[in-house]
């Protein structure tokens, strides 16, 4: 009988050896998308404090996959892009399909119930760190080293320095964060598993993933939030439909385009841009004054990935 040790080397192994074709260093176009995509994203949270007003948080996560597979779908058939279903590219279609919608979606909008947009995303920061250490064991690219580990425990005293702030506001302002922190490594998880997919078409790749996700949620929909009983106002249904084609399908998609060509390390740096736009979308919109806890929070993060990146700029 091998030792437990000899088993998990095996299994790691056998995950390093399903990741797909090898990654390119980032170029010009790479970062535009980066930038893009963090953009989108961190409008998310703006457009999610605004829908919620109508609709719960199941609701929202819904509503934003089902109307993103509409939109993603049409242009693969415009496109007519198509791919083989076997039984392995749809296990990985409905796993990142949860991982990557379903759980995380909901999640967020049940957390930010109880935080405001600007600390969610800042907590969304913590996907880069779990990318990390899941993609030392899941991948061949990008292995752990000192350096990083120095900044991690800078970018996780700055998501410590928050729940301590939730610690003094009170029990649901930490259920809040927390669950936003677990849907930042739902993203993370997701990110890895979309590598297996190999060369397949983005647009190809989010399509599958929320057909799948939309598989789980019409039913919960239909069931708890039928929408012939749905009450809503104009501004909550825009930022719901611009939710689900900006931030989830246009998004999706350059993610998707990313985690191919450059792996999802370099995917995961947009969890630091993300919380820049996040609090400049709230400061304009929203009138949320950041606070000197939260800046102190976003300045350990900062720093925590400027110490992890600089061996790889080097």
């Amino acid at each position: 009988m091998p030792a437990p040790w000899v088993k998990f080397r095996v299994f790691i192994n056998i995950l390093q050896e399903l990741n797909g074709p090898s990654l390119r260093n980032p170029q010009f176009s790479d970062y535009i998308r980066l930038l893009s995509a963090a953009g989108l994203w961190g409008s998310s949270f703006l457009l999610n404090e605004i829908a919620l007003a109508d609709f719960a948080p199941v609701a929202v996560a819904s509503y934003r996959i089902i109307i993103a597979t509409v939109v993603v779908c049409l242009v693969c058939y415009a496109k007519r892009l198509t791919t083989v279903l076997d039984r392995r590219t749809l296990q990985l279609f409905l796993a990142i399909g949860l991982l990557n919608s379903v759980v995380p979606f909901s999640l967020i909008g049940w957390g930010q119930l109880r935080i405001d947009s600007s600390t969610t995303a800042i907590l969304l920061a913590t996907s880069p760190f779990v990318t990390l250490l899941m993609s030392h064991y899941m991948t061949t690219d990008d292995r752990f080293s000192w350096q990083k580990l120095t900044g991690l425990l800078f970018g996780f005293a700055g998501v410590l320095v928050l729940l301590g702030q939730g610690f003094m506001q009170g029990e649901g302002s930490v259920g809040g964060m927390l669950a936003v922190v677990l849907a930042a490594a739902c993203y993370s998880l997701s990110s890895l598993l979309i590598r297996r997919l190999g060369t397949q078409p983005s647009l190809v790749i989010v399509a599958g993933t929320l057909l799948a996700s939309c598989v789980v949620v019409v039913p919960v929909l239909l069931i708890f939030f039928p929408p012939w009983q749905q009450a809503y106002h104009a501004p909550t249904l825009s930022a719901l439909l611009f939710l689900s084609v900006g931030p989830t399908a246009v998004a999706y998609v350059l993610r998707a385009q990313i985690v191919q060509l450059n792996g999802a390390v370099f995917m995961s740096n947009v969890g630091y841009l993300i919380p820049l736009f996040a609090v400049l979308w709230g400061w304009l919109f929203l009138r949320q004054q950041p606070s000197v806890v939260l800046w102190l929070a976003l300045g350990l993060i900062l720093m925590g990935v400027a110490l992890g990146q600089r061996r790889a700029n080097r």
